[in-house]
Order: C-alpha cells, then structure tokens, then sequence
C-alpha cells in the first residue's frame, strides 16, 4: 500500500507546500466570504526520472497557484466632447451662477385659518 497523500504533502519541501497551501487556503477563504464569488487553489505536481535507465530515483516539483475572486468594479459615467475627451461635466450645458440664498429673518409665525 503506498503511503498516504497527506503524508507525502507533508514531506513536500520538507513541509513548505504544505504550509504554503494552509495559508493560501485561508487567503481564499477570506475573498470568498468578502466577494460572495468563487476562487480555487490549484496544486500540480510534476513526477521526473532523476536518471535515465532503471529509476529509482524520482525529482518531485510542485506549483501553488492561487486564483482569488475580484471585487465587482464599479461603474463611472463621463461625457464625451467634441474633441474626443472625457468630461465629468456635460459639454453643451452652461455652468450655472449659483449665488448663496440670504437666510430668512426670524419673524412671527401666521398660523393658517381653518
């Protein structure tokens, strides 16, 4: 029977995949509860002869990718000029000349007949 893959991924890099992956597992977590999308950790393991002929000896390489979910972008609006360029403001509207309004004076109340 061969021995467990847990075992092996604890052996990995005398432990650092494993960790890595720990880690990288609670990142995801993290983005997922944040985003409510989904995201995935991918682990490959690459399995080389260390020498040609009778193997017995093989060279174990790994790769830890993580794929984290985005945020939802938000969306900005502009107009487009006449010349091609980008304004907050619409090119064809005049500016208004807002004037601060005096405050009214504090006077007696009229109360409405019924």
């Amino acid at each position: 029977m061969s021995k467990a893959f847990s075992v092996f991924l604890q052996d990995l890099q005398d432990g650092r995949t494993h960790s890595e992956l720990s880690s990288k597992m609670a990142e995801l977590l993290d983005a997922v509860r944040s985003t409510g999308r989904a995201g995935e950790i991918v682990l490959a393991i690459k399995v080389l002869p260390a020498t040609r002929g009778d193997v017995d000896k093989v060279i174990v390489k790994d790769d830890v990718r993580l794929k984290l979910p985005a945020h939802d972008r938000k969306q900005d609006f502009f107009w487009l000029t006449d010349d091609g360029e980008l304004s907050r403001n619409h090119p064809r509207q005049g500016d208004l000349d807002l004037k601060e309004a005096p405050k009214p004076r504090a006077g007696e109340l009229k109360e409405a007949s019924k």
